[in-house]
């Protein structure tokens, strides 16, 4: 094989890679959409579900939890739609192949928030990490150069001038 094949195929795959990140966190916003997790109510109590060890997921990292009822839960009415868009706007541009290595690293900075939020917990924790470093992947290959929009913008614009997109 030659390597030009070979680079197809590694752009090849980590555009299905893009692809299988931005469907997962755009089903997970939809499920969340439907559960009412986007408001303060609903924000405030998955977080308190999630620290509760009686009823709840069990989480064990107080720290994390003490961070949240200060910096997070005062706020939770304008946090709760801003998590919504964020949510919404990074799936759709992993998807879309849109500016991939940003949003690939902000998904990194999702997926270990949600790692520490669920660490301790009933939650099986290790598919964050698989979703971290598949998240990593995609913002260090430029998964978006394949059947993505960052291919179009290369085409069109050339290399763009700020690093983190290029």
């Amino acid at each position: 094989m030659n390597q030009t094949n070979e680079t197809q195929q590694l752009r090849t795959a980590v555009a299905l890679l893009r692809i299988t990140l931005g469907i997962i966190i755009l089903a997970t916003w939809y499920a969340n959409l439907q559960k009412g997790l986007y408001t303060a109510d609903g924000l405030t109590g998955f977080f308190n579900w999630l620290f509760d060890a009686q009823n709840g997921n069990g989480s064990s990292l107080g720290w994390y939890k003490a961070f949240l009822d200060t910096a997070v839960i005062p706020i939770a009415g304008l946090f709760a739609p801003f998590q919504m868009i964020a949510e919404l706007i990074m799936g759709l541009a992993l998807l879309l192949g849109a500016f991939s290595r940003l949003f690939g690293f902000i998904a990194m900075l999702f997926f270990a928030n949600i790692f520490l939020s669920y660490f301790g917990g009933q939650e099986w924790i290790w598919i964050y990490i698989l979703l971290f470093m598949s998240a990593l992947t995609v913002a260090l290959s430029a998964a978006g150069r394949k059947w993505g929009i960052d291919e179009w913008l290369l085409k069109t614009r050339g290399t763009p001038a700020v690093s983190i997109l290029r």
